[in-house]
């Protein structure tokens, strides 16, 4: 079956016999309808829908699902945040990082992040049977991160996305969950790897690089 996201409705049941169960995260209604659709006629049965970081760690815990398809992009945090605080918590079910476009370094943040794979919304329910079976699957639409770049940890890119949009240190903290003290390290660290002084340049930098 090669069923894509986008092309075709499922229901929230028991699984039977060689069913699987996959948690969604997701917080856009449409997005949440094409993942829905793609899913018909396959093995796959939702454990569940999110819109959260914090709801889905709620299911995931209470559903144990087999499978985790999030969005990247979520209202209280990044999908990499959301993977490490699943491993931290000893939930162990393989994750997937879905975005809508490709993005480069994508599969290397994601992997670093712990992750076993990434998917594009125009992907295929095939990859996600692949990971559920134990094996990885890292989009190949997401180009690779050209040999001698700056190697931002995830988390110093998750701060560098924030600089970004303009938030300020404080923001940042609240938005990733962690102390102003450490968002300062972080940014300082980012800045030195990054060759610069200024937040304008460090943008500036992360998109020549393709970091952002």
């Amino acid at each position: 079956m090669s069923a894509r996201f986008g092309d075709g409705a499922v229901s929230e049941h028991a699984p039977s016999d060689g069913e699987m169960t996959i948690l969604v995260v997701e917080d856009d209604a449409m997005a949440r309808g094409w993942v829905r659709l793609a899913l018909t006629g396959s093995e796959f049965r939702l454990a569940g829908f999110a819109g959260s970081i914090a709801e889905a760690l709620e299911l995931c815990t209470r559903r144990g699902p087999d499978l985790v398809l999030t969005d990247y992009r979520l209202p209280d945090a990044v999908g990499t945040d959301f993977v490490r605080r699943l491993r931290a918590e000893g939930v162990a079910a393989p994750v997937v990082l879905m975005t809508a476009n490709p993005e480069r370094g994508f599969n290397e943040v994601a992997r670093e992040a712990g992750a076993q794979g990434t998917l594009l919304k125009t992907g295929s329910v095939e990859d996600l049977r692949t990971i559920a079976r134990g094996a990885t699957a890292f989009d190949a639409r997401h180009p690779r991160r050209a040999p001698g770049q700056a190697a931002l940890s995830p988390r110093e890119r998750d701060v560098m996305r924030l600089v970004a949009t303009g938030s300020t240190n404080r923001e940042i903290a609240e938005k990733l969950g962690v102390g102003q003290e450490t968002v300062k390290t972080l940014v300082a660290r980012t800045f030195s790897k990054l060759g610069v002084h200024r937040r304008a340049e460090a943008v500036a930098a992360a998109h020549n690089l393709g970091l952002l």
